[in-house]
């Protein structure tokens, strides 16, 4: 078993997933991780193939995928640790 510990923990890697952990690094957090069961991140985005998504956060009518990519870059750029493949099996909250 591997124990880590970070500031915030997002499991799951959808839009709101990818949004929190973006928000928590740029509020401030120093260790963000996402933790998505798949093996890529974007969860639900990935197979929506049609328009619609992004207009209103990157001003442009956006596939799934192509919205799913850009928080992807977004969470890479501010520093974001993501583990794929991966499961949680148990959490503990640690105050000091």
């Amino acid at each position: 078993m591997i124990e880590k510990h970070y500031d915030v923990v997002v499991i799951g890697s959808g839009p709101a997933g990818l949004a929190a952990a973006i928000a928590a690094k740029e509020t401030g957090a120093n260790d963000v991780v996402v933790i998505e069961r798949d093996i890529e991140l974007g969860g639900i985005l990935l197979q929506c193939i049609h328009n619609g998504f992004g207009i209103e956060i990157f001003g442009e009518d956006l596939t799934g995928p192509e919205y799913a990519h850009r928080f992807i870059v977004q969470t890479k750029d501010v520093g974001v640790e993501a583990l794929l493949d991966t499961m949680v099996l148990d959490l503990t909250s640690r105050r000091e």
